[in-house]
């Protein structure tokens, strides 16, 4: 799995050039993640995967939503995605406690490929259940 998210990264960094217009797409920077950032990312996303209940389709972007559970494996998960997967915008919301959902919006300008292909190990389970949309 790690061979496989580097070279899918390697990949997308091609993306870092400017598009039409100037606006940077998004890339992966994996420089800017630590052996320990990278150690602590494929640790959290299993507990992520399980725990993932939905992915809405954004004009721009993707939202998934969790439980409360995952709260602080969310928030981990989101400051390492963050240095790496630039210039996308993260957003976590959480509804009312206890028992609220987290949400997690992932947006940027040109960035749905890039989402749907890097954070592809992370909605594979949705996608069998039909609950991505």
């Amino acid at each position: 799995m790690k061979l496989v998210a580097t070279l899918l990264c390697l990949a997308l960094s091609s993306l870092a050039d400017p598009g039409p217009g100037g606006e940077v797409r998004a890339h992966c920077n994996l420089a800017a993640l630590t052996r320990a950032d990278r150690e602590r990312d494929h640790q959290i996303i299993p507990i992520l995967r399980d725990a993932i209940q939905e992915r809405q389709e954004l004009s721009d972007g993707y939202a998934y939503r969790f439980p409360a559970t995952v709260l602080k494996e969310v928030g981990e998960w989101v400051a390492i995605e963050a240095k790496c997967c630039q210039p996308l915008t993260y957003e976590v919301s959480v509804a009312p406690l206890p028992g609220g959902a987290v949400w997690v919006r992932i947006t940027g300008h040109e960035a749905k490929e890039f989402i749907d292909a890097e954070f592809a190990p992370l909605t594979a389970k949705l996608a069998t259940r039909g609950t991505m949309k």
